[in-house]
């Protein structure tokens, strides 16, 4: 009896090290927390369902040494940090990343980096200029957690991080329309006609008038923009500033003049340029966004063939004047330029 006891303790001791050393090693595999550097074709189709974490994670546990930082919202995301010419760049921007949390994720970044960066592509959108309640998201509360000691133990044997290595690879069998591979590049594949249709319908009617304080209906100019825009230069002395607007879809723009969100927009412009003396414009019309269902999947975000553009434009061949896309303004033209949008903006929305 006691012969049988025994057995049973040691078939359950294994028992219970067995179901979590499967976990661990299908979490170390497929890594959906980019806490590993393991890269093979199962893993190659990443959910992005934490880029706080995930982008922390990559900074934290992989060689990290850059001379340019890209910051910015979902809708500077897909910017492809292998596009720039002549310079090692690490895109940091963030799903929801509001203007107030920009500076803690430069800040570690730096850190981690162990000097200054030469450059910061900053990527600002019109509808965070709004007035909007805190962030859930703690930046020291992701920095904390990634420095944990048994952190990356702990998401290793997670039946919740075993959730999203099952969804990874479900996303090699039957593709997904938006990922990142192992190496920090967001890619969208080209949505059908039908779909496209479907997101710009939908996501416009959320955009327009959903009751919370992203949409044009209560949009009301955050007060305090001025401040987050100053706090994140000033602390960032060494790095150049390259400042750029993000495009959307012509309707959005039509939106915006209907909203009576114009002076907004002219006021918000002329902020960003006062502060860093200068900014790439893409957030009007142009080819681009009268052509929308080429360039964009939904209203304000494009595809990355746009996004490699964009990059062309602000870094590897400088636009310095109006082209079919991009404008460059300045502290010696910015009257001019926003007398020229303003006309632009009334005449697209009439039509």
């Amino acid at each position: 009896m006691e012969k049988q006891y025994k057995q049973w303790i040691v078939a359950t001791c294994l028992l219970a090290l067995i179901v979590p050393g499967i976990t661990a090693g299908i979490n170390y595999y497929m890594d959906p927390l980019w806490c590993f550097s393991l890269s093979h074709r199962y893993n190659q189709k990443q959910d992005d369902f934490n880029e706080r974490q995930q982008k922390t994670n990559f900074i934290t546990f992989h060689d990290f040494d850059y001379q340019g930082l890209v910051m910015g919202s979902s809708t500077s995301t897909n910017i492809n940090q292998h596009s720039f010419k002549g310079i090692r760049v690490y895109n940091y921007a963030i799903n929801g990343l509001q203007p107030a949390e920009y500076l803690p994720y430069i800040r570690y970044a730096r850190k981690r980096n162990g000097r200054d960066f030469d450059y910061i592509f900053m990527g600002v959108d019109f509808l965070f200029a709004t007035t909007l309640g805190p962030s859930p998201f703690d930046p020291e509360q992701i920095f904390s957690d990634t420095n944990g000691w048994l952190y990356r133990v702990k998401i290793l044997v997670s039946l919740d991080t075993l959730k999203f290595s099952r969804r990874n690879f479900m996303n090699y069998l039957y593709g997904r329309h938006i990922y990142y591979d192992r190496n920090n590049t967001k890619l969208t594949t080209i949505l059908s006609r039908d779909m496209q249709e479907y997101n710009m319908k939908m996501l416009m009617e959320h955009i327009e008038t959903s009751p919370n304080q992203y949409s044009f209906k209560n949009f009301k100019y955050n007060k305090n923009y001025h401040t987050f825009l100053d706090d994140i230069r000033d602390k960032n002395p060494a790095s150049k500033f390259i400042v750029f607007t993000t495009p959307v879809i012509e309707q959005f723009l039509k939106m915006m003049v209907k909203y009576n969100l114009l002076d907004d927009y002219l006021h918000w412009i002329r902020e960003i340029v006062e502060i860093y003396g200068e900014c790439y414009h893409f957030m009007y019309p142009t080819d681009i966004s009268k052509n929308y269902m080429k360039n964009f999947h939904d209203p304000n975000h494009y595809y990355p063939f746009v996004a490699d553009m964009m990059v062309d434009a602000i870094h590897n061949k400088k636009i310095t004047g109006d082209t079919d896309f991009g404008m460059y303004i300045n502290r010696s033209n910015i009257e001019e330029k926003c007398a020229l949008l303003e006309r632009l903006m009334r005449e697209t929305a009439a039509r």
